[in-house]
């Protein structure tokens, strides 16, 4: 679903521009000659929104100069908008770091000055941050955030940016049904206020999803009736995107002819009117699988060529560009360009690795609660607050008969019982809130336990037990051959080898997935185990295994840094066996400044390291290490022997 994000960037700040927005932006700079200081400085912070997608650089000098304006005049309005483009400005540009501070001074101002309809619109972008960022929960977060303070303000016509958004990050983690849910309450409220250049964008969404749960009829619909909008009110940013959109359902349906036609409307109309342009990325690897479907390599290949081309452009769009590598290794496989197939492929998985992460189901849940929740405490308070209204109203008619003296004694009293029984009960829900939170965090670890141990199951009863039936059926070929055919009889013992290393590997896996946390014992047996069996095959070679002093007993790690120190140990040890010729293994833990040193030393032939090309093994290693937050050192002397190393972070 990652092709919808430039149709969103707009509408996740709030604004969506067409192409009379131009004759727009010229006549408010003309305007802004004749105003007063603050009317002049609130034409200027839409002017720089325009620039922000068209003109960078000029929004960049507008807005410093406009900021420090802001300040000198103490117009804290203007400077708290301002510095809320600025922080726009850096995120579109990719500087996500400054983006969050420029985000955050902003929101402190409008805060301090209790400008609640500024203030969620910057916790809104504040969302978008980390949207681009991949932390889905915060950004989900921050726009429920943004849709409470909104609901505060009684602004429902602004609540449909909110539901789309929030509809956006369950798209994002494929969570369909409630990403449905959200949309279809985006539609409404844009439908109720006749918000019509953002009509479009929910039939858009509305059917992307739709297509990944199969109704592509309703999808279809959705797009033609968003195509048309789109046409009506002239937004061709939008238009493009559902024409994407669209050309996506007829591949999936074995049309690639309409798929075609649509995909080369997209890349001549957004490259001709410079509308949206980084977006042709995703519609480059769509021509190329589309070509590669009908058999026209030669097609397929100009794409390749042109797509490249576009990345050159545009290098910040390399790292979400895997469809484009992963289609033009297709081709270049399909035309028998086997090495230049391979160079695309490894993009492609290098790509998805980086990409990969994984969401919580039960946190995003905990989180629209905790918003509903908070709601209907909200809700609660106020009534609560009225009826205490109308009661000290009351009480204030009755005193009134007694005298000034009696009204000061009476409301003396009410307001320190009234404290006192506001204290409580304040703390009262303070605890129960974190009783709640507590049972919650016991119930999702429970159920995360429940189905790391059902997995483990599943991989033990039915991968091992595959496996275990292939090796057996293999011996059995085996005995079956002896004597007949010495090749086919090697061949056989070889893929039987290769299954029952599979076999320790799974139960490596499944070791791992039953522990939460893995206690340096724990990973020191591993260890010592995998030690013994490589001893038992290779018997000329001696095998140390030490913990220094220095690391605590009580040091734990989670199953994932249990699992990567234990394969990078295994696969420098398997190093050593297969290339070093040692006499000598030695492996040792220790621990310096809260950082976990690991360390693997043989005393075999060595290599030259800038004369050797680094292999799969070296590459997994510095890749584990990466992943626990270190870093790998590979040094080796010719005759000497290797050493690996590899440091990082304890966590407490």
């Amino acid at each position: 679903m990652k092709h919808v994000f430039f149709v969103v960037l707009f509408l996740f700040y709030g604004i969506a521009f067409s192409q009379s927005a131009t004759k727009h932006i010229d006549s408010l700079q003309e305007a802004s000659k004749h105003v007063n200081d603050s009317t002049r400085l609130r034409m200027v912070r839409e002017v720089t929104f325009h620039y922000i997608f068209n003109d960078p650089e000029k929004a960049k000098r507008l807005l410093k100069s406009s900021i420090s304006e802001a300040k000198n005049l103490h117009l804290s309005l203007s400077e708290a908008e301002l510095t809320n483009n600025y922080g726009i400005l850096m995120d579109v540009t990719g500087k996500s770091d400054s983006a969050k501070i420029y985000f955050e001074k902003a929101l402190a101002i409008s805060r301090s000055q209790k400008y609640k309809k500024l203030t969620s619109k910057i916790t809104n972008n504040l969302g978008m941050y980390h949207w681009n960022k991949g932390d889905n929960q915060e950004a989900l977060d921050f726009f429920f955030q943004a849709l409470a303070l909104n609901r505060e303000q009684n602004n429902l016509q602004s609540n449909g940016t909110y539901y789309n958004n929030i509809g956006l990050i369950y798209q994002e983690m494929e969570m369909v049904d409630k990403a449905l849910e959200y949309h279809f309450k985006a539609l409404e409220i844009r439908k109720k206020f006749d918000i019509r250049y953002e009509i479009p964008i929910s039939f858009n969404n509305i059917a992307i999803n739709l297509t990944e749960k199969g109704q592509y009829k309703e999808a279809e619909e959705a797009l033609l009736e968003g195509i048309e909008m789109a046409k009506e009110v002239n937004e061709q940013g939008v238009y493009y995107n559902l024409l994407t959109s669209l050309s996506n359902i007829y591949m999936l349906q074995d049309t690639p002819g309409k798929a075609i036609a649509l995909l080369e409307e997209i890349l001549e109309g957004r490259n001709t009117s410079n509308i949206d342009r980084r977006a042709n990325i995703s519609t480059y690897a769509n021509c190329i699988h589309a070509f590669n479907t009908i058999g026209n390599y030669k097609k397929a290949l100009q794409y390749i060529k042109e797509g490249e081309s576009f990345l050159e452009e545009f290098s910040d769009l390399k790292a979400s560009a895997v469809d484009f590598y992963a289609a033009s290794a297709q081709t270049q496989y399909s035309v028998h360009n086997i090495e230049v197939g391979d160079h695309y492929l490894t993009k492609t998985l290098r790509l998805k690795d980086s990409l990969f992460s994984s969401e919580n189901a039960e946190n995003v849940a905990a989180l629209e609660t905790r918003f509903k929740v908070s709601e209907k405490e909200r809700d609660l308070a106020e009534s609560r607050a009225n009826l205490a209204e109308r009661e000290l109203q009351i009480e204030q008619k009755n005193t009134l008969l007694f005298g000034s003296l009696g009204l000061a004694l009476v409301l003396g009293l009410l307001g320190y019982l009234f404290y006192k029984q506001q204290r409580l009960k304040n703390e009262q829900l303070r605890k129960e809130n974190e009783l709640k939170t507590a049972l919650a965090r016991i119930e999702t670890q429970n159920r995360l336990q429940e189905q790391r141990l059902r997995i483990s199951r599943d991989l033990h009863d039915n991968i091992g037990s595959q496996l275990t039936f292939i090796i057996s059926s293999i011996d059995n070929l085996t005995f079956g051959l002896e004597g007949e055919n010495s090749k086919i009889s090697k061949k056989l013992s070889t893929i039987s080898t290769f299954a029952s290393q599979t076999i320790y590997e799974l139960r490596d896996t499944i070791w791992a997935m039953n522990k939460q946390d893995i206690t340096l014992e724990d990973l020191q047996g591993r260890i010592s185990n995998f030690i013994e069996k490589a001893g038992a095959v290779k018997q000329e070679v001696q095998f140390r295994f030490s913990v220094a002093a220095t690391v605590s007993k009580e040091t734990t790690f989670t199953s994932v840094q249990g699992m990567n120190m234990y394969r990078i140990i295994q696969e420098a040890v398997n190093n050593a066996f297969k290339y070093a010729k040692a006499s000598e293994i030695n492996v040792s833990v220790s621990a310096a400044q809260k950082q976990i040193t690991v360390t693997i030393t043989d005393n075999g032939v060595g290599f030259l390291l800038e004369k050797t090309a680094m292999g799969n093994g070296i590459s997994n290693i510095k890749k584990r290490a990466k992943d626990l937050g270190g870093k790998a050192v590979v040094l080796s002397t010719l005759d000497k022997g290797t050493s690996v190393s590899v440091t990082f972070p304890l966590i407490t």
